[in-house]
């Protein structure tokens, strides 16, 4: 038996004697260590040109873990959907905006990173993320891996997601009034993912999202009048109004959901043009953000910008 310790010990003196010849030099290559390097391609290019100089905006596409949830299972986005993906978030989101702001406001209060994902992120209770802000300085996209040039209802979903993020910078920079938060105080519920779209409108919501907090409500406002329309708005706030007429019983609303959809919207107008000195609406002859988004989606759709 000490014949035997003694044998492991020495093979254990060997093991350690081997590895110490193995000497660190400081110009010695570790993976991963300090980013890869790479060969700028058209795609930086292109970036560099439309987002970095002009803007001062990072737009990272390549695979970066550090970016993103360490718990979560992600995919990188495809290097081909890449510029035509941000060519669209630079006609419908950045374009309208410098129109109406002037080009310093992009400048000053843009998020000045973007981080592009293929694929979505889940949550635990089922739902998925398709975009994230965080402190106003980055927004995350995910799920572009199902870009297409000719998906109308997808294009919606990421420039509403880059809106929305937007907004939150927004009030994160200038809070909105503390008035918005108390018009539907009651049905903000962290079990959002549990109403559906008839549900959040009969309670006064705009999306079903909406209902998670006003943070959430304030932003899906802008957002989604913004990348749906106004027309489409409308008829949102006909049909809560015809819901609320026609309940089935008498008091079964506490509130008509068309005036509170209403007042928010009110509020949103009044904050963008006295914060921000947007308009929200065509004023005076003038378009307003609206109608510059709606034009751009169909300008982006029916393919009438140069590559």
């Amino acid at each position: 038996m000490k014949k035997l310790k003694y044998l492991i010990c020495l093979a254990l003196l060997w093991t350690v004697w081997g590895c110490s010849e193995e000497k660190f030099t400081p110009d010695q290559y570790l993976h991963g260590l300090g980013g890869e390097d790479y060969t700028p391609n058209e795609i930086d290019e292109w970036i560099l040109k439309n987002f970095t100089i002009p803007y001062n905006m990072e737009v990272k596409y390549r695979w970066d873990q550090s970016e993103l949830d360490l718990n979560k299972t992600l995919v990188p986005v495809k290097e081909d959907v890449v510029i035509p993906v941000m060519q669209i978030v630079k006609h419908v989101w950045i374009e309208p905006y410098e129109v109406l702001a002037g080009e310093d406001f992009i400048r000053l209060y843009s998020p000045k990173k973007y981080v592009l994902v293929g694929s979505p992120m889940y949550n635990s209770d089922g739902t998925i993320v398709v975009g994230q802000a965080e402190g106003g300085r980055k927004i995350t996209l995910f799920r572009l891996n199902r870009f297409t040039p000719t998906d109308k209802e997808l294009i919606q979903e990421i420039m509403k997601t880059v809106h929305h993020e937007f907004a939150h910078t927004l009030h994160q920079t200038i809070m909105y009034p503390e008035e918005f938060k108390q018009i539907t105080p009651a049905g903000y519920t962290s079990s959002w993912n549990n109403v559906d779209e008839e549900e959040a409108l009969v309670l006064g919501f705009v999306s079903r999202y909406a209902c998670s907090e006003a943070d959430e409500d304030f932003a899906e406002m802008i957002s989604r009048i913004a990348v749906y329309g106004r027309d489409w708005w409308e008829q949102r706030i006909a049909k809560a109004h015809e819901m609320y007429v026609n309940a089935a019983s008498p008091g079964q609303y506490a509130y008509d959901p068309a005036e509170a959809m209403r007042q928010k919207e009110t509020i949103v107008i009044n904050y963008l043009k006295n914060i921000w000195g947007i308009e929200f609406y065509d004023h005076d002859g003038e378009k307003g953000l609206v109608t510059m988004v709606q034009e751009a989606l169909d300008r982006v759709l029916n393919e009438e910008y140069e590559s």
